[in-house]
């Protein structure tokens, strides 16, 4: 079509146009002239229809009226019925009864009995005809019946039979006038009146309650039922009373039919026409209305033509001109406007045209030369473009500086890739791969998160043309033109060399503080803490009060290191979480517990309202207590005295809602947008009434959500705030109650602990606070010592400081692990690099508590105490799902004492087992006789989220497979030391902390 003149596209269009509508027209004529045609003949059908119905009801009417009056004249002055032969002699005379019965009268007795005719049948009189059903109806109602269609007894012809009871004056029946009608001569209407029809038009009238045929169009000599419903269309169309204008097919032709009840007898009358001859009038009109519609369409198609042509030679004219000015390179403004109005406004807009391209070429230029300037003035950044296929197309002079390669070296010649560190690649290949589940590789590993998201930033290692390497942070965008297919990609990498080298200087600084900050800050507060608590006995109360104020501002200086060392870390990704199962009452009240004394010193209660009581969350709970001791300090500090705070439980669905309601101050309008971020305060002035960092709900925020939950909070101004946070709810276990209960008698009298710390000043605060508790307290000051003094006395908990002069904190507790004798021993590590030991330790060993310095004295006999309680604690319930007895008692055996053992020999059993008891550890099998053992890992995770499971192998697991359970272990290289700990760490981090 593009390849056609503009003349031949527009006579095209008018004819196309044209054409549509007149096809549009005819159609739409065509479908009004027949509908108008066929109501027309469906309305004539049906009055005639109706015509035909009324003097049909009228036929019957005057026959039995003349019967009912010939009657009259068959008795007696005494009501008896006239004598054999006068009755004869009465039949044979004329009266208007025999007009209207030419095919017979008879007379009969009060018993049925023919006992006179008009016309002689042979063997007809002496006939009874009792037993004919309209004798039967007329001895019962005593009034004149109408037969349905018979066949006479005696003359074997298609009768119908008008019966009247000839009654004495009491209603007595003394005998039966019949009028006989012969159906195969006798038409039910006269002939005068009758509809003139042609052979094509189809007339029945049917008897619906006999199923009998009372006319055809056809004549018929013997009584004819109707066809079962569904073989005859016209008998099923009659039946049915169709309504006028249904069109029914009929031995393969289509008929308009219409239908009429006669009120008398019930009967039917059904008339049809076929449907082409119903039509044929509106398609005689229609083929009129088509030729001349052709006609007007040709003449209106030459006016068109002529038209299209008269418009479009102008423009023809004009491309000739511009053409030949193309060729001769003369193309200018002064284009002559020559021609008609449209050529003329034609060449005013190229000339206009041209001249806004000369403008725009201009611009172009421009911007290019300042695009140009740009990327070439961007000297700190290394700006590389790239086709789709990574070949580079644009290298600009930050980049040169950076890598140390020119244009003529890169451009369409290199890919990026060639910047770049191989091992850092294939890192990145692999992580993209695993992610994304299909291959990505060379360039793509660049390109495949920018291409879906639009950007990219990332960083990487650059590699120098001399070898040097250069940390960078890359920002790859996808270049797309105006139909968004992909052109290219861009990326921007800026050095960050000094970056990495002042966060390293500040993890330095961090740490610096860390330990030389928090170490003499616990030996204060800590030895505050126990001359305020009467350690030293009573005290002048002027020298109290100036303690007790040191102590609690001691506390207010370690809860700010503690909350900018916290919020570096979350906000560095360094902050551990240690996700475990735990029930949510008991964190709560914990909470409530460590805020005690707060409350009482501000004279505030503080209450939890549960309708939940046995709630489980997957949660760190030592960052949850963070969070909860968060809430509630702010709650308790904008408390007016002998005010309540409350905490309230509430449960929807999968989720849980912890509420903190306090009935303060409220939050002010102005400061709501700015409550959770950093160093936020409604009163930022250096004479606040309430003290605080401002760091608080940041932290909050960040460790809800990173635990996979969300916090909020409502206030009302002047009467109180509401906050809030929402997490996740854990399934129970069939209803089975999976907390590990504690023995809370346990006698710390006789139990030993031994305290690893260099510092001696710490080393003895931790020494009397555990001697108060009733704790038995060695100190080893370095970690040499510890581990020789382990060797020659038996200890019940070991507290460990993580910077030793000599052996590193880590070290020493990985020998504890490593020996047979410590394998279980408790561990709280009191440190002020909790987070730091956590990250690398990393889960590799169990059993241990965490304790940040400064030390709290409640907090830290609470951890000493539930360690010691773990150890009174049952023996963990193991549930080994192996078919193989030997190797079960092999396993067993190796295993010891310090676990209860089941065994289950196939899948079916294994379930028995899962829905009777709770295990803390299954050893699974991967080959059972029933099936495999992965088939039963669903079911574990759904019935008991914290039970831990470790598959026990014969051959190697593949790594998607093992990302699936806790632990692989294979059979063949299984050692007793292997074993054990696998039990040990999986079973210690199903406990709660």
């Amino acid at each position: 079509m593009s390849r056609l003149s503009l003349n031949v596209r527009v006579i095209l269009l008018i004819l196309l146009t044209i054409g549509i509508l007149v096809c549009g027209m005819l159609i739409t004529f065509y479908r009004l002239i027949i509908d108008d045609y066929t109501q027309l003949v469906v309305e004539r059908e049906s009055v005639q229809i109706e015509r035909l119905a009324s003097e049909l009801e009228l036929s019957l009417k005057q026959r039995v009226l003349g019967l009912e009056a010939f009657s009259t004249r068959f008795l007696d002055d005494n009501n008896e019925l006239l004598k054999t032969q006068s009755l004869q002699t009465l039949m044979l005379r004329p009266s208007v009864a025999g007009d209207l019965f030419p095919d017979g009268l008879l007379a009969f007795d009060a018993n049925a009995v023919a006992i006179a005719e008009s016309i002689y049948v042979p063997n007809r009189l002496g006939t009874s005809y009792l037993d004919r059903p309209h004798f039967q109806r007329s001895f019962f109602t005593k009034k004149a019946i109408i037969s349905e269609p018979i066949l006479g007894r005696v003359t074997g012809l298609p009768l119908l039979s008008f019966l009247q009871p000839i009654l004495s004056s009491d209603g007595e029946i003394k005998g039966f006038i019949a009028g006989l009608l012969d159906l195969s001569n006798t038409p039910l209407i006269d002939s005068k009146v009758a509809l003139k029809d042609d052979s094509s038009v189809y007339s029945v009238v049917v008897d619906p309650r006999h199923r009998l045929f009372v006319s055809m169009q056809k004549r018929f000599t013997s009584p004819q039922r109707l066809p079962p419903e569904g073989t005859d269309a016209m008998v099923d169309a009659a039946l049915s009373l169709a309504s006028a204008g249904t069109l029914i097919e009929y031995n393969k032709k289509r008929y308009l039919v219409a239908t009429e009840k006669l009120d008398t007898l019930g009967w039917i009358a059904l008339r049809a026409i076929p449907y082409e001859d119903a039509i044929a009038p509106a398609k005689a009109s229609y083929r009129h209305f088509l030729f001349i519609t052709l006609c007007a369409m040709v003449l209106v198609s030459l006016a068109g033509v002529w038209m299209a042509r008269s418009l479009t030679r102008p423009i023809e004219i004009m491309t000739h001109r511009i053409d030949k000015m193309v060729e001769k390179n003369t193309f200018d403004v002064d284009l002559q406007e020559q021609g008609g109005p449209e050529v003329r406004a034609l060449v005013r807009a190229m000339n206009r045209l041209e001249s806004e391209r000369k403008a725009t070429n201009a611009t172009i230029r421009d911007t290019e030369r300042f695009l140009s300037s740009v990327l070439e003035a961007a000297s700190e950044f290394s700006i590389i473009a790239t086709d789709a296929n990574g070949l580079i197309t644009a290298f600009n002079k930050g980049a040169e500086k950076m890598l140390g390669y020119t244009k003529l070296d890169t451009i369409n010649k290199k890919t990026p890739a060639i910047f770049h560190l191989d091992h850092e690649v294939k890192a990145r290949s692999a992580e993209l791969t695993a992610e994304l589940r299909k291959p990505i590789e060379g360039f793509r590993v660049f390109v495949e998160k920018a291409e879906a998201q639009g950007v990219e930033t990332r960083e990487w290692t650059y590699v120098h043309k001399n070898g040097e390497y250069i940390p960078v942070s890359l920002v790859v965008t996808s270049m797309r033109d105006e139909s968004h297919n992909i052109i290219g990609y861009l990326g921007i990498a800026e050095d960050i060399t000094e970056r990495k080298r002042i966060d390293q200087m500040k993890s330095e600084f961090i740490s610096t503080v860390s330990h030389e900050l928090r170490t003499p800050l616990t030996s204060i507060s800590g030895a505050l803490g126990l001359m305020v608590g009467g350690s030293f006995g009573v005290l002048p109360e002027k020298a109290n009060k100036l303690l007790i104020t040191a102590h609690r501002n001691s506390k207010r200086l370690a809860l700010l290191i503690n909350d900018l060392l916290d919020f570096e870390k979350i906000t560095a990704g360094k902050l551990h979480f240690d996700m475990q199962v735990q029930e949510l009452t008991p964190l709560l009240e914990q909470a409530l517990e460590s805020i005690q004394e707060f409350s009482t010193e501000r004279r505030v209660t503080a209450t939890l309202t549960t309708s939940a009581s046995y709630t489980l969350i997957k949660v760190d709970s030592q960052r949850l207590m963070q969070v909860l001791v968060n809430l509630l300090s702010n709650a308790i500090k904008f408390s007016p005295e002998n005010g309540h705070v409350s905490v309230e439980v509430e449960t929807f669905n999968d989720k849980v809602v912890v509420s903190v309601v306090d009935h303060g101050p409220g939050i002010p309008e102005a400061f709501r947008a700015r409550v959770f971020q950093r160093f936020a305060q409604a009163d930022s002035s250096d004479t606040r009434a309430k003290e605080g960092t401002g760091l608080g709900l940041a932290i909050t925020r960040e460790l809800i959500e990173r635990m996979g939950g969300s916090v909020d909070f409502e206030s009302v101004e002047g009467k109180g705030a509401r906050f809030f946070f929402e997490l996740p709810v854990m399934q129970p276990i069939n209803s089975v109650s999976f907390v590990n209960h504690i023995n809370t008698e346990i006698t710390s009298k006789t139990q030993r602990i031994l305290v690893i710390e260099d510092d001696a000043d710490v080393a003895n605060l931790l020494s009397i606070m555990l001697k108060e508790a009733g704790y038995v307290v060695d100190i080893a000051l370095t970690g040499q010592d510890a581990l020789n003094r382990l060797q020659v006395q038996s200890y019940d908990l070991v507290s460990v400081d993580l910077m030793l002069p000599d052996i590193g904190g880590l070290d020493v507790i990985r020998k504890l692990r490593q020996d047979s004798e410590t394998l279980n021993l408790p561990i709280v590590v009191v440190s002020a690099k909790v987070e730091q030991g956590r990250l690398e330790i990393s889960g590799d060993v169990s059993n241990i508590d965490w304790l940040a310095k400064p030390i709290d004295q409640q907090r830290l006999l609470s951890i000493v105490h539930h360690q010691l309680s773990l150890k009174s604690e049952r023996h963990s319930r193991v549930l080994h799902v192996e078919d193989d007895a030997d190797l079960h008692e092999v396993i067993r055996a190796m295993a010891g004492e310090l676990f209860d053992f089941e065994v289950a020999r196939t899948l079916e059993e294994a379930r028995l087992k899962l829905k009777k008891e709770p295990f803390d550890v299954i050893l699974l099998d991967v080959s059972l006789p029933d099936g495999v053992g992965w088939e039963l890992l669903p079911e574990i995770r759904a019935f008991m989220p914290a039970t831990k499971v470790v598959i026990l192998s014969g051959e190697d697991i593949a790594v998607q497979e093992a990302s699936k359970v806790e632990a692989v272990m294979l059979k063949s290289r299984l050692s007793s030391q292997e074993l054990l700990n696998g039990i040990n760490t999986r079973i210690q981090t199903s406990k709660p902390s």
